[in-house]
């Protein structure tokens, strides 16, 4: 068994999690729209704020036909397709401004799950480089997502597939962290609550997979595929106990010193 020297996180439903009803969820959409709209006519923008709910809804809702799920709709793609007919260009870095403000509405009910902080922080106490890699349309999302639970300093780098231009299972996303890490795919671990996504984009980049909470994530139960985990483990808690018997395992500790809290 190969030493552990790096651990790969996944984000929704392994370390964090919405805490409110679907119903307060669409209400922090609308809430971010507003605010959203707020932030823009500060800086000029001066279509009424009617037509730019309209227009924005209109946006979103052709998206979601294309795509058959809220969260793969991009909120800089909305803007980009709303804001030009009003004669409002925005630079991508204010374009990503106007994203963070949109998700904070969302951010404030989300919350780190059971022991997750706890585990990550354990794991950068033993030196082990760390990661989030999630799927997501914005990078803003899970940048602001992390540090809302209060782990961004713990990780680096913080992937999205929007960043990236792929979505897990590719292994392309894991391989990205390993290249930025300069370290072979079999010492590194993915963590994370999903069978299609986390295992088997673990498997494909030839890294070790831990399957995490795997009741609460309802896409499991239909998983057709031969993804397994190496560990299958009911509370992220336990992580930080399988990674040092997994490291205990695989002889003498040669890794390197890489534990660090990122100042952000």
């Amino acid at each position: 068994m190969a030493p552990i020297y790096g651990i790969i996180f996944d984000l929704m439903g392994t370390l964090a999690t919405y805490t409110g009803s679907r119903g307060e969820l669409h209400a922090a959409w609308r809430a971010g729209v507003g605010a959203v709209y707020r932030h823009l006519a500060a800086g000029g923008f001066a279509a009424p704020p009617e037509a730019f709910a309209r227009d924005v809804q209109g946006a979103f809702d052709a998206m979601l036909a294309r795509t058959g799920n809220p969260r793969e709709i991009s909120v800089a793609a909305v803007l980009a397709e709303v804001l030009p007919p009003h004669g409002f260009g925005r630079t991508p870095e204010q374009i990503e401004a106007a994203e963070r403000v949109y998700f904070g509405p969302e951010l404030a009910g989300w919350a780190a799950l059971p022991g997750a902080v706890e585990a990550v922080e354990s794991l950068n106490e033993e030196g082990y480089r760390l990661a989030v890699v999630s799927n997501a349309p914005s990078h803003a999302f899970v940048e602001e997502a992390v540090a809302r639970i209060g782990l961004r300093p713990y990780f680096s780098p913080a992937m999205s597939s929007a960043r990236a231009g792929a979505r897990k299972p590719d292994p392309r996303l894991f391989a990205a962290v390993a290249a930025e890490w300069h370290l072979d795919p079999a010492n590194l671990v993915v963590v994370g609550d999903g069978l299609a996504s986390d295992i088997a984009g673990a498997g494909a980049a030839g890294m070790r997979g831990v399957l995490v909470h795997r009741n609460a994530n309802p896409d499991n139960a239909g998983y057709a595929g031969d993804a397994a985990p190496d560990a299958d483990l009911a509370a992220i808690a336990d992580l930080p106990a399988l990674i040092a018997r997994w490291q205990a395992a695989s002889g003498p500790d040669a890794r390197p010193e890489t534990g660090f809290v990122e100042d952000y």
